[in-house]
């Protein structure tokens, strides 16, 4: 297996650009790719759910990919999320992200669905298997996906499958948090998605922050970060506050055009949302608007 100590730090969930016809925009996504890059993010991530993976087909998503792992290079490192509501679809992206380069797999709890442990743990079995060297990151986000991983059920995979490698966990509950931290051990890599407690997961022993906020961003979630590991718990502190303005303007990514509304704002193109999401109102992309003119005008961004 790979290697995984280096991820680490701020990764982002990319967006994905959606032109008019409702296709992929390429051009746009590597616009997109550049300007977070020369930001300095440590990692990407391809077709999650900031990047609306879940609405689109697998031929898509495959060649979303494939575009990203193409067009960055040895840039950065790539995080291909392949979850999917089956078990069947899941390996098929996972081999192919296994094939294109790509240097994690990610992938999501099966939605929708109520499973119990067993079928959970099989499931993950599988993925693992289908990614052969490749470090697994397991993907909970129980809001969404409605299923959940405890502390036990990750202490069984870990010891079930050495590329099992790391978790993100994009749940309020830091108890829940510390014991995957601890249940993990040092080498785990043990990823926060809660923008909002973003500090407080890192405290818990998260080795990096996925954040959708930070496709517009990502300078504060850096440095906050950095902040946090150079000691200096008063900017980190600051950082926090910043960050949270950040997400309650973002109306905590309850959609992406919340994010490529300020991308627009910004001059970066992030194009549309798929549907059945929507475009935002007249009056929502104001508010972005004043929003992401105060806080160029900060020295935080």
């Amino acid at each position: 297996m790979k290697n995984c100590k280096n991820l680490n730090g701020v990764i982002v969930p990319i967006l994905t650009p959606f032109n008019d016809k409702d296709e992929i925009d390429y051009p746009a996504l590597n616009k997109l790719v550049d300007y977070l890059l020369d930001k300095g993010v440590n990692a990407l991530m391809v077709g999650g759910t900031t990047g609306e993976g879940m609405l689109m087909s697998l031929n898509e998503r495959k060649d979303l990919l494939e575009s990203v792992v193409d067009f960055t290079g040895k840039r950065t490192p790539i995080i291909a999320h392949t979850g999917c509501i089956d078990t069947k679809s899941t390996i098929e992206l996972t081999k192919h992200a296994l094939q294109v380069g790509a240097n994690y797999i990610s992938a999501i709890l099966p939605y929708f669905f109520t499973l119990d442990d067993n079928q959970i743990f099989q499931h993950f079995i599988s993925i693992s298997e289908a990614a052969e060297s490749l470090p697994v990151l397991i993907y909970t986000f129980p809001g969404n996906a409605k299923n959940d991983i405890s502390a036990d059920l990750l202490k069984r995979l870990i010891d079930a499958k050495s590329n099992i490698a790391g978790i993100k966990s994009s749940n309020s509950d830091l108890i829940r948090f510390q014991d995957y931290v601890t249940t993990g051990g040092e080498e785990f890599i043990t990823c926060f998605g809660v923008d909002e407690l973003m500090l407080a997961g890192l405290a818990f022993g998260s080795k990096a922050q996925i954040s959708g906020n930070a496709n517009v961003f990502p300078t504060p979630f850096i440095d906050l970060y950095k902040a946090f590991n150079f000691g200096d718990l008063e900017k980190a502190q600051n950082l926090q506050k910043t960050v949270t303005h950040i997400v309650k303007n973002h109306r905590a990514g309850i959609t992406p055009a919340f994010f490529k509304a300020s991308l627009k704002v910004l001059g970066i193109p992030a194009g549309n949302v798929r549907p059945p999401m929507r475009e935002l109102t007249k009056d929502e992309f104001a508010l972005i608007e004043k929003f992401v003119i105060q806080m160029q005008s900060s020295s935080n961004v």
